[in-house]
């Protein structure tokens, strides 16, 4: 019996030393709870890189046949930058119209202004004074073919004498046509013919402005600086405005920012200012700081396509705008996987 009793009490003490050098030489872990609590609460997202302001497709705001493309794929650009051009011989025949016909319509208004000259006034009465002259004359020889006619009856035709009447009848009818003319003149242009005068100054105007638009439109001018990222036409193609030809695709590449598809689970954990990181394959562990510029306000389907077979594609996200906190040289399309550090 009380080997027994000895046996079983070494048994016991060398099953206690074993598990204690057991539990000895376990790791300890690291952090416990907190650890896996940190990493349950970083947001992780799929996100592609693109320029601050959208890409731009250029094209002529009418059509034409394109005679030359000034820049290539790859090119800066200038604000205000003329990138390509269409034939412009048609327009320039028609500013070149617009112009004489504004020139004549000005130099209509300048005749009903000012009215007119003094050798016009002078020549007017000189036709009043031989109206009168001539009326004069003709109204003697009425007289005169009168008393015949009542003195001697035979001596003269009753239709000589009603041929001379009417003659001195016109000619004061003409004394009274240069008297109006002559007031007429006196008096000026009509305000109704000068507001005409006027108005057709306006339209001539109107039409010129409309010919060097047309003009200047067979220029196609960059909107803003950025990078040829396509050249969709070459010199001899011909454009067309409905649907306009795009002519070239350009964007700020020195802006870039990154879109991310934060999965609905995780939207309440990210704000704006939030910093995080971005890596990509190509650049290995190299991380590109950023932070989280702006949330959009919808929610909606994925766009980007990972290599993750696990990924899920049916979820729905929130695109998330983050801008580099140094200037990165990145290509537009880029995928990238965005970090967002966890909420202290």
């Amino acid at each position: 019996m009380t080997r027994k009793r000895t046996r079983l009490v070494l048994v016991t003490v060398v099953a206690a030393t074993a598990g204690g050098a057991l539990w000895a030489l376990s790791p300890a872990p690291a952090s416990g709870p907190a650890t896996l609590d940190a990493a349950a609460r970083s947001v992780v997202a799929p996100a592609l890189v693109e320029a601050e302001g959208d890409r731009i497709e250029l094209a002529f705001q009418g059509g034409g046949r394109v005679v030359d493309v000034l820049v290539d794929e790859g090119d800066r650009v200038a604000l205000g930058q003329v990138v390509a051009r269409v034939d412009a011989e048609l327009a320039k025949a028609r500013v070149l119209a617009a112009e004489a016909a504004l020139a004549g319509a000005e130099a209509r208004r300048d005749l009903a202004v000012r009215g007119p000259r003094r050798e016009e006034l002078r020549i007017s009465r000189a036709e009043v004074d031989a109206a009168r002259a001539q009326a004069w004359e003709r109204g003697v020889a009425r007289d005169r073919a009168e008393k015949l006619r009542a003195i001697h009856p035979a001596a003269i035709a009753a239709a000589e004498v009603d041929s001379v009447h009417g003659a001195a009848e016109a000619a004061l009818a003409q004394v009274d046509g240069a008297s109006a003319r002559l007031a007429l003149l006196a008096r000026g242009t009509r305000k109704e013919s000068i507001a005409e005068a006027g108005a057709a100054v306006a339209l001539a105007a109107a039409q010129l402005i409309e010919a060097r638009v047309a003009l200047a439109q067979t220029e196609l001018i960059a909107p803003r600086a950025g990078v040829v990222l396509r050249r969709l036409v070459e010199p001899g193609e011909q454009v067309a405005t409905m649907p306009p030809t795009p002519v070239l695709v350009i964007a700020d590449v020195d802006r870039l920012t990154l879109r991310a598809e934060v999965d609905e689970a995780d939207i309440g954990r990210v704000t704006v200012g939030q910093p995080g990181w971005a890596i990509a394959e190509a650049y290995g562990d190299h991380r590109f700081a950023a932070h989280v510029v702006r949330l959009t306000g919808e929610l909606g389907r994925k766009k980007v396509r990972t290599d993750d077979a696990r990924a899920r594609v049916d979820t729905r996200v929130l695109e998330v705008m983050l801008s580099f906190d140094e200037p990165a040289a990145l290509p537009l399309g880029l995928r990238m996987d965005v970090h967002l550090a966890p909420d202290p």
